[in-house]
């Protein structure tokens, strides 16, 4: 039964979705605007020929070309070029615009694509707020198509060969203006389906590599019907794609295979490690203050608040390292994986000084003009929301209460009473993410356990890794007083490459480790200590490839944005924080990733929300803190109850648990959480103007009363 109560829940919460009027093709198609900055231009107007140049232009390039790119600043060094946006407008079938609300969504998206195509360029993109005179205008239109032919008239068909164009105005130049058509077909409810298969698969079966395949199956045969394929030729040609484009592009992607680099020299280290004695010596140490069940489970909460910067480094780390004590404390691996996921996301996004906050600050920053404020003020709006990340805050709250109290509910008790009663760490027949053999390393014989052999490469991997985190951010040419200003932060953090700082400090973390075993005298050992474990994780690599295509089948098919257009329109001035806590967490849910989510939400958020709150008693600033902290939080709720995140996979690799039993367990916790901050947070601070610290301490006595209502110890010998 306990795998099909999630499932009835999820298969009740889709069928309302499908029962819902599906999503205006034209909603979508403004949240995606900015794609068409990809599209070749097929037609100019300009004083030289198309056919001079040996390939056409794209979009982008024709508006970079633009006499609408101008350059400010007298002194050289101070020199920039900017790109103002005038006017843009989207149009439907019949050449009538669609409305104010409609080309505010374009202009954001192609604000953002434009942004995003030009980070490495000295370029500045204004006109977030209003259209800059003389700027750059652009003409949305959405076309029909017969037998190839493009016709902007008639009724907008959702069914139909729909495709998009668009006409860039380019002012004063040789080029003239430019026209370039990008196919496109709207995203229906079938986008759901990938998702849907595989989360739903996960629960029932219990074997997320065949669902996580199947919904990627699912997306790539759905994907080669968009292109007019037969439905035969989308039999046929969905096991090609599979593996071309989705899987090869996951593949060579540098963030990816950084980020596998990082996961397997971190725990072919923590192999290593065990085998020469410092995993033993290092425990020996925090068993001094890890001496019951109880004082385990808090040394655990506190490493993960402790290793704030980065959450994979958080997972990874923590998990690995204290799963041998809590092994021994009888400490089920769900709970271990519980302790480490609940407080990686929720720590890192909090902080000021992690590999989060630049991406947070830049998902919103750039659209603040919108609400009167300087793009630069995007750390001190990150500030202001801090007392509205109601989740993450009574996340942590959470973890600290249930060990500290002892008491545990749901699934987590059911787990935590077999692992102390019977020994059993994992549900018979569960199945962990790493295997026993590279579990169970003992200390090499001989081999005298010493904490150093671990801390040196431990603290050599947080060394190198924030090292080129500052390095690759250019903080070493920055002045002192600048790198500590909170814009200095930003800078570095936005320009770091945080995956490949990850990556380079475990690989020199792990070589640290080799020598160290080596010089102890483990020999061959050492090599076949590390091989072991690696040879252990080889199912969580393909899990996690697997959630990445899911994620990439999601984005092709258009699943993000057509549940966003599916859903936005339901928004209330008092009722905006809590309907996009809930979009943002169903997307992340649904797609498996935090970040995803916030980059397609929260650009739309901060022009909507302001404007929105300035017709309401709640004001439009206020508003707009709000929701912008209810879509970081979403995201990570969904991500938290998703078993398609890359961060749910990797918590269950460190901590060498089922992966399904670890969200299941989880997902219960998660959701008391949720409503307490929708309850107690959103909803009054929003209808009643409640002080955000007051709706903190209402959530934390709610989840408190809830825990000793309903919570039992896993050793009380009175199960009942």
């Amino acid at each position: 039964m306990t795998r099909f109560a999630p499932l009835a829940i999820l298969v009740l919460l889709f069928g309302a979705l499908f029962l819902m009027n599906g999503a205006d093709p034209a909603e979508v198609a403004a949240l995606r605007a900015g794609e068409l900055l990809s599209a070749p231009v097929t037609e100019t107007f300009r004083t030289t020929d198309l056919d001079d140049a040996e390939e056409p232009p794209t979009l982008l390039q024709a508006i970079l070309d633009s006499a609408a790119v101008t350059v400010v600043g007298e002194a050289e060094g101070d020199q920039r070029r900017t790109l103002p946006i005038g006017r843009v407008t989207l149009l439907g079938p019949g050449d009538e615009p669609l409305g104010a609300h409609f080309d505010a969504a374009a202009r954001r998206s192609l604000i953002a694509s434009l942004r995003e195509a030009t980070a490495d360029q000295d370029l500045d993109v204004v006109g977030d707020a209003v259209p800059q005179e003389g700027g750059l205008a652009l003409r949305l239109q959405l076309l029909q198509t017969f037998e190839g032919e493009y016709f902007p008239t008639g009724e907008w068909s959702a069914g139909g060969d729909a495709r998009w164009g668009l006409t860039a105005k380019l002012q004063d130049t040789g080029m003239g203006s430019a026209r370039a058509t990008q196919p496109w077909s709207p995203p229906t409810k079938s986008s759901l389906f990938p998702p849907l298969f595989a989360i739903a698969l996960a629960i029932l079966l219990r074997k997320p590599v065949i669902a996580l395949a199947i919904g990627v199956l699912t997306g790539t045969f759905l994907a080669a019907g968009r292109e007019g394929a037969s439905l035969l030729g989308n039999a046929a040609s969905a096991p090609v794609d599979f593996f071309h484009p989705y899987f090869t592009t996951q593949l060579v992607d540098p963030a990816r295979y950084q980020i596998v680099g990082f996961v397997v020299a971190m725990l072919a280290m923590i192999g290593v490690l065990s085998r020469s004695g410092g995993i033993q010596g290092l425990m020996d140490h925090i068993a001094r203050y890890a001496t019951t069940v109880k004082r385990t489970q808090i040394v655990t909460w506190i490493l993960g608040l402790m290793v704030f910067f980065d959450d994979y480094t958080n997972t990874i780390l923590c998990g690995a390292t204290m799963r041998p004590l809590t092994d021994r404390f009888r400490v089920s691996r769900e709970k271990l994986s519980y302790l480490v996921d609940s407080t990686a996301a929720p720590v890192a996004g909090l902080m000021i000084v992690s590999t989060w906050i630049a991406f947070e600050v830049s998902t919103f920053s750039n659209q603040l003009p919108a609400a009167g404020l300087l793009t630069t003020d995007g750390y001190t709006v990150f500030i202001e929301t801090l007392p509205y990340r109601f989740y993450c805050i009574l996340t942590l709250f959470f973890v600290g209460l249930v060990v500290i109290s002892g008491r545990d509910f749901g699934p987590m008790l059911t787990a935590e009473r077999r692992a102390r009663r019977t020994g059993q760490l994992l549900r018979p027949g569960g199945q962990p993410m790493v295997s026993e053999e590279g579990t169970a390393m003992q200390t090499f014989p001989g081999v005298q356990p010493a904490a150093w052999r671990a801390l040196v490469p431990l603290m050599a991997f947080l060394g190198i890794t924030i090292f080129q985190i500052l390095n690759t951010g250019g903080a070493f040419a920055m002045a002192a007083g600048d790198l500590l200003s909170i814009q200095g932060l930003k800078d570095v953090l936005g320009e770091a490459s945080s995956s490949l700082a990850l990556f380079q400090g475990s690989a020199v973390g792990l070589v640290l480790a080799i020598g160290i075993a080596l010089f102890a005298g483990l020999g061959e050992e050492t090599f076949r200590a590390a091989w072991t474990t690696l040879r252990s994780m080889g199912v969580a690599v393909v899990i996690l490839y697997l959630a990445w295509m899911v994620a990439a089948v999601c984005e092709s098919l258009g699943t993000a944005p057509y549940l966003t257009a599916l859903l936005g329109d339901s928004m209330h001035p008092a009722m905006l924080p809590a309907i996009l806590f809930l979009l943002s967490g169903l997307v992340s849910f649904a797609t498996g990733t935090s970040w995803g989510t916030m980059g397609i939400l929260l650009p739309l958020v901060v022009g909507l929300s302001f404007t929105i709150g300035e017709g309401s008693d709640i004001g439009g600033h206020l508003l707009m803190v709000m929701s912008i902290g209810a879509v970081l939080e979403g995201s990570i709720f969904g991500d938290h109850c998703s078993p398609i995140s890359d961060t749910t996979v990797l918590s269950s690799v460190a901590c060498a648990a089922d992966h399904i039993d670890h969200v299941r367990t989880q997902a219960p916790y998660a959701l008391v959480t949720m409503a307490a901050g929708m309850v107690c947070g959103y909803l009054p601070a929003a209808y009643f103007g409640m002080s955000p610290y007051l709706g903190l301490l209402f959530g934390a006595a709610v989840i408190t009363a809830l825990v000793f209502a309903i919570g039992k110890r896993a050793d009380d010998p009175h199960p009942g």
